[in-house]
């Protein structure tokens, strides 16, 4: 099980070396298909498309409140099997005094088509995603820095470490409708997902407390930790080879996606939505660790050496007996049920002000929670269209941890085929001293753009 996580974690963190900053750029480029995965109204300016099978749309990211992609990178440090291990001391000088959040991610699309019928628009999809999500509690840092004494005598020290793994296989189905002579859009989507792999961290509460007056140490653990890794277990993917291509038949979950977008005026233009709303059910290869005694707690308050002088066998009984007892009151109970997971949802909120009938000025705000916490994200952008040949994206993103993010969005059509690239973070894409990164590039085939130029003309409707 330990060697599972600590795989998962690595594998994620070397496929992300540009790694994620929620595709706030991506949000705003109006020909690409793929904003609809941020917002299902949003629909592109072609009658239907065809995204390039497997090379439609690659999205790698990586976000986090404190540590570069450099950083992480000196702290895993080889050993002699060939495994990667982490220097705590070169990740304890990184994080200083503070905790850190982070998030990596990836998602792949290996089938992407769409199409009009009059006022709807119906569209198809199969996506791989990988959301991460750590949580590096604070004072896991300031006991290793500070101590537990002079000022932190009687301070309860929680090392309340989050983890959150989730890897699926979604197949969509997204339906969305324009209302009011396009004024009001809204669209959906809902998935069938087929569960990868998952760790889920649903309690991981430990305490540490000395005692200002006789200083005692106060120890108290509530840890339940659940998983599921059929794709890392060789002997279920020979006996479930579809396994690797679909995902396991035994972890199945249900996701939603909902979307809007509303002419306010003539030039003000509102949307929102919230995707990955939904949960999975795991049942395959699974592993529970839990305390058998939540909540317990073992005050150590020293032992008297005097009744072991000149008796070391007593001694070590003594020590022995120490060790029973806190095996008895920490004890983990480790098991083979079946858990669920959500599928770690995500809302935006947007307003775009149209300068011309081609250029437009937006404010984006994201949102996600974790652990009990709120990440926030805010982006605002330029975004223009030269003609139907090249569309353009500038933005400036300011996140929780990182205040300097300018981002970029280039979509070109020629004829039928699209050729993109968004990032949130130029420099992340060129350093790896960035803290947070987000790049998505791909191909697509576009047909019947001019056609519903033509079609939102006569029927009076200005282009956004």
């Amino acid at each position: 099980m330990k060697n599972n996580i600590i795989t998962t974690i690595i594998l994620l963190i070397c496929a992300g070396t540009s790694l994620a900053q929620n595709n706030m750029t991506l949000y705003n480029m109006a020909p690409l298909p793929q904003r609809l995965s941020t917002n299902s109204a949003l629909i592109p300016d072609c009658k239907w498309y065809l995204g390039m099978p497997l090379m439609s749309s690659t999205n790698i990211s990586y976000s986090s409140s404190t540590l570069s992609l450099a950083q992480i990178d000196e702290t895993l440090v080889p050993n002699s099997r060939g495994k990667y291990t982490i220097d705590l001391d070169k990740l304890s000088n990184s994080l200083g005094m503070q905790g850190s959040y982070m998030s990596l991610g990836l998602n792949q699309e290996w089938l992407n088509f769409g199409f009009t019928v009059g006022e709807s628009m119906f569209t198809l999809g199969v996506n791989e995603k990988i959301k991460t999500r750590i949580d590096l509690p604070t004072d896991l840092f300031k006991v290793a820095f500070e101590g537990n004494g002079g000022e932190n005598l009687g301070y309860d020290f929680n090392f309340n470490l989050g983890l959150e793994v989730i890897h699926t296989r979604e197949f969509a189905l997204g339906y969305s409708r324009s209302f009011l002579e396009d004024k009001l859009r809204l669209g959906a989507k809902v998935k069938y997902i087929r569960g990868m792999n998952a760790i889920s961290t649903v309690n991981n509460d430990i305490v540490f407390n000395t005692n200002e007056d006789n200083f005692a140490y106060t120890l108290t653990g509530d840890i339940e930790v659940n998983a599921s890794t059929p794709l890392l277990d060789s002997a279920y993917i020979v006996a479930n080879p579809s396994a690797a291509i679909f995902g396991s038949p035994e972890n199945n979950g249900l996701g939603f996606d909902f979307g809007m977008r509303l002419d306010l005026t003539d030039r003000l233009v509102l949307s929102a939505s919230v995707i990955d709303l939904g949960s999975i059910k795991w049942n395959a290869q699974t592993t529970n660790i839990k305390s058998k005694n939540p909540g317990a707690s073992f005050t150590y308050r020293g032992i008297d050496i005097n009744e072991y002088i000149g008796d070391s066998a007593s001694a070590g009984q003594g020590f022995e007996a120490l060790g029973d007892t806190l095996v008895e009151v920490f004890a983990l109970d480790t098991t083979k049920n079946s858990f669920s997971t959500g599928l770690l949802g995500e809302f935006y909120l947007g307003a775009n002000y149209k300068i011309t009938e081609r250029q437009n000025a937006g404010l984006l705000l994201y949102g996600s929670f974790y652990n009990q916490k709120f990440y926030p994200t805010a982006t605002v952008s330029l975004n223009t269209q030269l003609g139907r040949v090249l569309a353009l994206s500038g933005s400036y993103t300011v996140s929780r941890g990182s205040y300097f993010n300018v981002g970029v969005g280039l979509a070109l059509n020629l004829k039928a085929e699209q050729f993109y690239f968004v990032g949130d973070n130029l420099l992340g894409v060129i350093s790896p001293k960035a803290k947070t990164v987000d790049i998505r590039f791909g191909w697509n085939h576009t047909f019947g753009r001019k056609k519903k130029e033509k079609k939102d003309k006569k029927r009076g409707i200005k282009d956004e």
